[in-house]
């Protein structure tokens, strides 16, 4: 061991070109480079090597776990139960969860905490709590999706049962048999996702009713169609030769559909370091333009001032997950269109951006919150089918976006035909590398649910 962290000392005594071994804890950030560029050639062991000066600074962990979640479990005990520390931990890189020690994934107010900064924080948590019926009722009050986390015997109960079925209908997929072979909630199911008959279980899959009720009066085209139809309206070949596809034509076929379209809420540029070019090293940056520099100032709310009881809706929907008033108020809408009027359905991008407010995520990531949604009123109400959220993240930019992250951004309606009453929504989701485009379509009871998803399309 003494030989390892003689070796390694050595190896930043001459990166640092510093000649006292006591300068690495006065000088730390230093250090912080050099460390990362050992972690990427495969140093597994770097934890092993590093002064404790060193490994009990936040700073640099949150820098060598962000490249390596795995180290966690490396860490000195300390760090390993610091639930605060976890917990900003989580804002960056929600999988980090998978690493944490099992007391800290069976801690009830630890795993709430965790669902209100990712929504997927159940996958990791202990079974204990995913078989609690006090814990799984919050969970599914907050998120019907958390569902599918639960035991057998949470999701068998009836009231779980309903309640998450009514709000997505391809959960049948995760019920247990008791579930899957009762009648009614098979109909709840496909109410809220037609699709969700083919999770039913054999004895009734073939029962009249239930077909029935999952048949589509108006069916999309076979995916050949349809790829075809989206290359032919929305794609075209690159102006300069060999650079392949390119996505275009937004809102050719429903223009007259779109309230506003907006091209940015905020947005940021890229620039280099040149700092350490003499070592060949070149760091590229990352900064926000000023918020008051953002081209739309106008507040969410005011955009939504004709549905009042949307908007409360909206802000009930993030404060019931912790969102900060002043984070939910801040937000900008992106775009907004109207679906239809009878009943009246709106779709919805909204979107808030700023400066990492964490100091161990200044380089490179912004703070997020934003919502992807397909809002319809029904008998005065509001019901909402949310397609993408992230709560005040930390999310690190990356260039293989196009905005930074994955987007889902409106693209056009579409009908089958003439007689289709309830247009199909096609978005265009900007993903890692290759965009595509995805259709959501109407069930019976007003929620979306996505049917189709294009091939990648390349060259964008």
């Amino acid at each position: 061991m003494h030989k390892k962290i003689a070796t390694f000392l050595t190896f930043f005594l001459l990166i640092s070109q510093k000649s006292l071994a006591q300068e690495y804890c006065q000088f730390s950030d230093q250090y912080y480079q050099p460390i990362i560029q050992e972690l990427k050639k495969g140093n597994k062991e770097i934890l092993e090597t590093l002064p404790n000066c060193l490994i009990q600074n936040k700073n640099l962990i949150f820098k060598i776990l962000m490249q390596d979640p795995s180290q966690f479990e490396h860490l000195p005990e300390n760090l390993h139960q610091d639930k605060l520390f976890i917990k900003r931990l989580i804002k960056a890189y929600p999988e980090i969860l998978k690493y944490t020690p099992p007391e800290i994934r069976a801690d009830e107010y630890f795993m709430e905490d965790a669902i209100y900064i990712n929504r997927d924080s159940l996958k990791y948590c202990s079974w204990n709590l995913l078989d609690n019926k006090n814990f799984m009722k919050k969970m599914i009050d907050l998120d019907a999706d958390n569902y599918k986390y639960g035991s057998d015997r949470i999701k068998s109960f009836a009231e779980f049962s309903k309640q998450a079925l009514e709000d997505n209908g391809s959960l049948l997929e995760f019920a247990p048999p008791n579930v899957k072979s009762n009648k009614e909630f098979v109909k709840i199911a496909i109410n809220s996702n037609r699709k969700s008959i083919a999770h039913a279980h054999p004895k009734i899959i073939n029962d009249v009713d239930l077909i029935q009720l999952a048949t589509n009066q108006t069916p999309l085209p076979n995916s050949e169609s349809l790829e075809n139809f989206l290359k032919k309206n929305y794609t075209a070949n690159h102006p300069k030769k060999n650079l392949g596809t390119i996505i275009n034509n937004q809102n050719k076929n429903f223009s007259e559909n779109k309230i506003f379209e907006r091209n940015f809420i905020t947005k940021w540029g890229r620039s280099f370091n040149f700092e350490d070019s003499k070592n060949g090293n070149l760091i590229e940056e990352w900064k926000l333009n000023p918020v008051e520099n953002r081209n739309y100032n106008i507040l969410w709310q005011n955009d939504f001032k004709e549905y009042p009881e949307l908007i409360k809706k909206i802000e009930k929907f993030f404060a019931k997950r912790r969102i900060a008033p002043e984070i939910i108020s801040n937000l900008r809408t992106t775009y907004l269109w109207k679906i239809k009027d009878k009943p009246t359905t709106l779709a919805f991008n909204l979107y808030g951006l700023s400066e990492s407010n964490d100091e161990a995520f200044l380089e490179n990531f912004i703070n997020l919150t934003t919502i992807t949604a397909i809002a319809q009123e029904q008998d005065n109400k509001w019901q909402i089918t949310v397609l993408d959220v992230v709560f005040n993240r930390e999310v690190k930019i990356n260039t293989a976006y196009e905005f930074g992250h994955k987007y889902f951004q409106i693209w056009d309606l579409y009908r089958v035909n003439e007689a289709d009453k309830n247009p199909k929504i096609i978005y265009r989701v900007h993903d890692f590398i290759s965009d595509y485009f995805e259709i959501y379509e109407e069930q019976n009871n007003g929620k979306y649910r996505s049917v189709f998803k294009s091939k990648k399309i390349q060259g964008i």
